[in-house]
């Protein structure tokens, strides 16, 4: 599998995030202990939104919400 240097994607505080195997969008979080490092679901991801290794693998992001966006609940 090739790795894509640009996937488009750009993390924020607060962000709703979609994510490989997950039914709801998550929220990220700003790590305050290293810059430019997101939480979401247990998981490290850098600002470009690749995941920083761990075990198990962190599961890949499908996209970003725009800011703004807010998560309705039915």
């Amino acid at each position: 599998m090739r790795k894509s240097e640009f996937s488009g994607l750009r993390l924020y505080d607060r962000a709703l995030v979609e994510i490989v195997g997950q039914v709801r969008p998550q929220t990220a979080q700003r790590d305050e202990t290293q810059a430019g490092i997101y939480r979401i679901g247990g998981f490290a991801y850098r600002e470009n939104g690749t995941p920083l290794p761990s075990t198990p693998p962190a599961p890949s992001l499908l996209l970003v919400y725009s800011a703004g966006c807010t998560l309705v609940r039915g």
